[in-house]
Parts: C-alpha cells; sequence; structure tokens
C-alpha cells in the first residue's frame, strides 16, 4: 500500500470562498495517515474545553469515511488546532452517534505562525472492520471550519457544490478514493 494523494484548496461556495488548505493522505501496511496545513488567520478556540463536543464551536478540520456512495454507514473526526478531537458515526439522514469513536486514531495539532496543521491516523484493519477498503476503494470527505470573532462561519470542502447552504453529512460532498499499490 502507498501513494500519496493531497489536495491544495478547499473550497467555501456558500460564501464565494477559497482557501490555501494542504490535505494529504497515504497508507502503509498498517495505518491510514492524514495531515492538513491550514491557513486561518481568525483562529478561534474555546476556552474552557469541556470535552469533544467543545469542537463543535473551535476552527477544526473534518475527515469523514463511507464505504459506499451514498453514507450507508460512515465514520467522522473533527480535529482542532490543538489535536483534540470529536468523533462519531452515522448513516445518510439519520442522528449522529457521538458515543462511538475510533478505537485506532492517534492525532495531533500544532499552531503555526500561518495558521496550524494537523496530522493523525487510524489503523486499516479498524476502517476495514467498517467497511472501509482503502484498496478496493471508499468514499473520502475532507473538509474545514473556520470561525470568526463575529460567531460567523466559513465552511469549506474538498468538493465544490451548488448547494443553497452548507452541510456535510450528504453524499454529494464525498469523492471516491483508493489508496493503491
Amino acid at each position: 500500500i502507498g501513494g500519496v494523494s493531497g489536495i491544495d484548496m478547499l473550497h467555501a461556495p456558500w460564501d464565494g470562498l477559497e482557501d490555501d488548505t494542504r490535505f494529504r493522505c497515504f497508507a502503509d501496511d498498517e495505518r491510514f495517515y492524514f495531515y492538513y496545513e491550514v491557513a486561518d488567520s481568525t483562529l478561534t478556540l474555546m476556552d474552557p474545553y469541556e470535552g469533544e463536543r467543545t469542537v463543535d464551536f473551535e476552527d477544526r478540520v473534518e475527515i469523514f469515511f463511507s464505504k459506499d456512495s451514498v453514507m450507508t454507514n460512515y465514520y467522522c473526526a473533527e480535529i482542532d488546532p490543538l489535536g483534540r478531537r470529536m468523533d462519531y458515526a452515522s448513516s445518510y439522514k439519520h442522528p449522529l452517534d457521538y458515543e462511538w469513536d475510533f478505537a485506532t486514531m492517534g492525532q495531533a495539532g500544532q499552531l503555526t505562525d500561518e495558521g496550524y496543521v494537523v496530522a493523525g491516523s487510524v489503523s486499516i484493519c479498524e476502517l476495514k472492520n467498517y467497511g472501509v477498503d482503502l484498496l478496493e476503494g471508499f468514499y473520502l470527505g475532507v473538509f474545514r471550519a473556520d470561525f470568526h470573532a463575529d460567531g460567523s462561519v466559513n465552511w469549506y470542502s474538498a468538493v465544490k457544490t451548488d448547494d443553497e447552504t452548507p452541510y456535510f453529512h450528504k453524499p454529494n460532498v464525498l469523492f471516491p478514493a483508493r489508496i493503491g499499490k
């Protein structure tokens, strides 16, 4: 397994914006690795941090894994600039299960002069147990939330959409992916 894949720009079509967020992913025989490099001049973090749902109100990157294009089951991690993670599972048009957690995911975040970076990994075996097969193909979502002091948020996605409102829990914002030999 190998092959580095990447994205060099995310889109906020609801606000007419694009940014220079860089996303990279690759895999070895045991783990799927991902990395975000985010330029953000309006860094928003919650203090005090009161558990994983605090991430809902912070700048963050998001990664979604689905075994199919209709999001029969999908698995998500949202990670703030300090590496604090909120994860959950769901099915399309069903409530999010915040009690669910990735068992093998590790992640870290670091502030930079330009914004922040987030890196993480998850076991290929765990993903495969959920039906997400890196070799056969799966669906991936790459997103970020950029909060501002006035309470507004810009929602960025790797996939451009003409939807009227930002919402990432739907099939048209995922894209087919495969990490192959």
